[in-house]
């Protein structure tokens, strides 16, 4: 009976101990899952902005072919320093927040067709190949 009087005396809970070594273990599980999620989110921005760049490019080319058509005589080139309206019209188009999009240049072949150019966005410039993939710089 005595033992049990003593049983039932004994405090429950978490040692000092206990509690240092749960929070080390939380700390290294942090340390390792930190960097890596960043790594996804910084991932995700950057697939992000190759999307916007690719927006840009069909809304430059929907532009293009609107204004221009198969005029034999047009502009090789496409860009948001455009004095008619089509740098805003590619904008608007595209729907990019042109605080993000600063600028955009594109050349166009003799078919009308784009083959190449650059989209700055957020700072960074996004190259289209000859391939039609595209490339980024910072």
């Amino acid at each position: 009976m005595e033992t049990a009087k003593k049983l039932l005396k004994k405090k429950n809970g978490f040692t000092l101990v206990e509690l240092i070594v749960v929070l080390v273990i939380l700390a290294i599980l942090a340390a390792i899952l930190v960097p890596t999620l960043l790594g996804y989110i910084n991932k995700a921005q950057d697939e992000k902005n190759y999307s916007t760049a690719q927006t840009v490019r069909v809304a430059a080319q929907a532009v293009y072919d609107d204004e221009v058509g198969h005029k034999t005589n047009a502009d090789t080139t496409i860009d948001d320093k455009d004095q008619t309206a089509s740098g805003q019209k590619v904008t608007d188009l595209a729907g990019v927040d042109t605080k993000k999009v600063t600028s955009y240049n594109f050349t166009v072949d003799a078919n009308g067709q784009i083959t190449g150019g650059t989209v700055v966005i957020d700072g960074a410039t996004y190259t289209l190949g000859n391939d039609g993939t595209w490339t980024a710089s910072k």
